[in-house]
């Protein structure tokens, strides 16, 4: 018997927000409200959000406790649909956690919240992609057609099938596709042709064909265009870990975020005032530590409209220095050269200073400040949860994960040897030839373009 979400066991202490708040969770993450009502809620999301990042379930739990999202399964849906700075990876393995009645209550509710009314097949296969990642394991990736191809039916009813099955074997076909035609590993000659596609899909709707018109347009479309999914945070992350030059560390990490970068001048004389372009320094802070870069001569054009996003993708920066938050304290200060100064110092010895900047104008000098400060109790309170969870684990017994070396469920390389749903393996599709590479273990079964990173194993192997 299946487990269902019991609404009884809703926390009956969270606070409601307000009808005009609904699902507008996009102010919570840049709200400069000077309300210490407003102000804690939004620092609750922001906590929320890096908790939910590194592990789903505590996020969630800390979200609807706090009162930022309202505990039911359909709130919670609508704000990993809707919610800013969410990794697409773990909302994929968060809704596909099938111990877990609560995500599969939130994966139902996801999926009612997604209208295909209307939308050709490839087209909305692709939205659907589009709002996560599929997960490395080949059973969450089951779940997550199995969902689609109901939901599908549903808005489009009778439009390809009648049942479910033959839209569920026809989207695990075309993923197979998707493989098959941009995975470098596979050589040309042995890519998937046309008429290999349409006999892997023959017999699929009970028995019967399915138009071939509709299987022509779909593999062109593949061909065309790779499905991928949407971008999330970690996105920006590469593409600031690929501008910045020199030694550096690795900016790499499945919970780390940008969330302010503002360009600042570095004091090297404070008994001079340095012209406006020299000793410009590009500071990026992160949600775990601060980052000094010089920017660099431009690498190209940018195709993002976003005027961060493109800064980041025309330069290049080189490496000055870094600190660790809650290492470093910052503090405002005003000469005659430089009224708007921030002096970085130790946080354990505050004669230690460790850098000074200055800002160009008073609103630049507080907005940093600001942001750091949410920075700082954000981070303080991960630190916090964490040495509390050291405690319980040192009496139980157990060993705790260091909130540096957190090795969540979407971190490449791991290999799964979970088995795909038995319609598929019913289907034509791993009968014929066609299994190859894209089903081998040396190979990724959803190719790079952040579509996914799951490895198929033959459970016989």
């Amino acid at each position: 018997m299946t487990a269902r979400w019991n609404s009884n066991l809703m926390n009956s202490n969270a606070r409601r927000l307000p009808n005009a708040a609904k699902f507008k969770y996009g102010h919570l993450w840049s709200s400069t409200s000077k309300d210490p009502e407003q102000r804690q809620l939004c620092r609750n999301y922001k906590l929320g959000v890096h908790k939910f990042n590194k592990r789903p379930s505590h996020g969630v739990k800390h979200l609807t406790t706090s009162g930022v999202v309202r505990d039911s399964p359909h709130d919670i849906a609508a704000f990993l649909l809707n919610g800013k700075g969410l990794s697409l990876s773990q909302i994929g393995n968060f809704i596909t956690d099938l111990r877990k009645p609560l995500s599969m209550a939130v994966l139902e509710e996801f999926m009612k919240q997604i209208d295909f009314t209307s939308l050709p097949f490839e087209q909305a296969l692709r939205h659907f992609i589009s709002k996560l990642r599929l997960p490395g394991e080949a059973q969450k990736i089951d779940k997550l057609m199995e969902a689609f191809a109901g939901r599908y039916c549903e808005c489009n009813p009778g439009t390809i099938s009648d049942t479910t099955d033959t839209i569920y074997v026809l989207a695990f076909s075309v993923i197979i596709l998707q493989t098959d035609l941009h995975n470098p590993q596979i050589k040309l000659h042995r890519k998937m042709d046309l008429e290999s596609f349409v006999q892997n899909n023959r017999g699929i709707d009970n028995g019967n064909d399915l138009d071939r018109s509709l299987l022509e347009a779909i593999y062109e479309g593949v061909k065309k265009e790779p499905i991928i999914s949407g971008r999330d945070h970690l996105d920006f992350l590469e593409s600031i870990d690929k501008s910045i030059v020199g030694k550096k560390l690795s900016l790499m990490d499945p919970w780390r975020m940008l969330m302010m970068s503002t360009q600042l001048q570095e004091i090297v004389n404070k008994n001079e005032k340095a012209p406006f372009d020299k000793h410009v320094r590009h500071v990026f802070l992160f949600n775990d530590l601060l980052l000094v870069t010089k920017q660099m001569s431009a690498r190209g054009k940018a195709t993002t409209k976003n005027a961060k996003e493109r800064v980041i993708a025309t330069c290049s920066f080189q490496y000055r220095q870094h600190f660790t938050v809650c290492s470093f304290k910052a503090e405002s200060f005003a000469t005659q050269h430089h009224p708007f100064g921030i002096r970085i110092v130790d946080s354990y010895d505050e004669n230690s200073v460790l850098l000074e900047l200055s800002a160009y104008n008073e609103d630049d000098r507080s907005a940093f400040l600001n942001e750091l400060a949410e920075v700082t109790w954000v981070y303080r309170a991960l630190e916090n949860d964490r040495i509390g969870t050291l405690g319980v684990s040192d009496k139980m017994g157990q060993s705790t994960l260091s909130l540096h070396s957190f090795n969540s469920d979407s971190d490449a390389g791991r290999r799964h040897t979970h088995t795909l749903g038995r319609r598929f393996f019913k289907s034509n599709i791993f009968k014929s030839g066609h299994k190859r590479e894209a089903l081998s273990p040396s190979s990724s079964l959803f190719y790079t373009q952040g579509i996914g990173s799951a490895d198929i194993v033959d459970s016989e192997s």
